[in-house]
């Protein structure tokens, strides 16, 4: 009887830990609805792409050992049978991106969850491929973990200064701002060449620019201060997070 208890005991534990799921909830405060997508590097996959309605939410349930990015689009439609979106497609030509990673300029939050193996998240928000959006990520009721983000509207007050970093709609109103990378294509703004290490890759005067109005946010692909971890908890991510 008691080879069958501890028996019972070892599944259920097996159960508990094997499907315990990290909660990612969305929140959309744009006045204006948008499509998140997300892109799994490692581990199973999840909702690939899906509508948000302004003021509203959806909880994404990430299985353990998850890694992996997400980030908005907007701007989308149907036409036919073709979804596409102004801002962030992924050129899947569907609502769900399918494995496809957002064409930049994009706003990326990127995580990398333990779950319930007790090691550390490690989440961030990265404007390296440029911005889109701003966004928030805040642990849910962890007060000593960081609440991070690139919470101002770099279209606005940045790209309204620089032509060449702007993103327009047919409308003309900027709706995306690239990173100097993009706008540039030079090693030594893209980290790649002769810069693709941690010693030869520094901020340009350009990522420092981006690092004043985000400070809590890559800005270039060696920028580890903009690394964070906590554990044992959710997270929210809030889309124009002052909406």
């Amino acid at each position: 009887m008691r080879v069958y208890f501890l028996i019972a005991v070892i599944f259920s534990v097996f159960f508990l830990y094997g499907s315990y799921a990290t909660k990612l909830t969305i929140k959309n405060n744009c006045n204006h609805t948008i499509w998140p997508a997300t892109q799994t590097s490692q581990g199973a996959t999840i909702s690939t792409g899906f509508e948000l309605e302004s003021k509203a939410s959806q909880t994404l349930e990430v299985p353990n050992s998850w890694s992996g990015r997400l980030w908005a689009r907007y701007l989308c439609a149907q036409y036919g049978r073709n979804f596409t979106c102004v801002s962030g497609d992924c050129a899947s030509g569907q609502i769900t991106c399918n494995g496809a990673g957002g064409i930049p300029p994009i706003t990326i939050v990127q995580f990398t969850l333990a779950s319930w193996s007790g090691a550390n998240d490690f989440y961030s928000v990265s404007i390296v491929d440029g911005f889109n959006l701003p966004v928030s990520v805040i642990p849910i009721n962890r007060t000593d973990c960081s609440h991070i983000g690139c919470l101002m509207d770099l279209n606005d007050v940045h790209c309204a200064e620089q032509e060449e970093f702007e993103i327009r709609d047919q409308g003309n109103n900027v709706i995306g701002c690239k990173s100097a990378c993009m706008a540039y294509r030079q090693d030594d703004l893209c980290c790649t060449g002769a810069y693709s290490s941690p010693q030869t890759c520094k901020p340009s005067s350009y990522s420092k620019q981006y690092k004043e109005f985000c400070p809590y946010s890559y800005t270039y692909p060696f920028d580890e201060d903009a690394l964070y971890t906590c554990s044992g908890t959710d997270y929210m991510i809030k889309f124009c997070p002052w909406g």
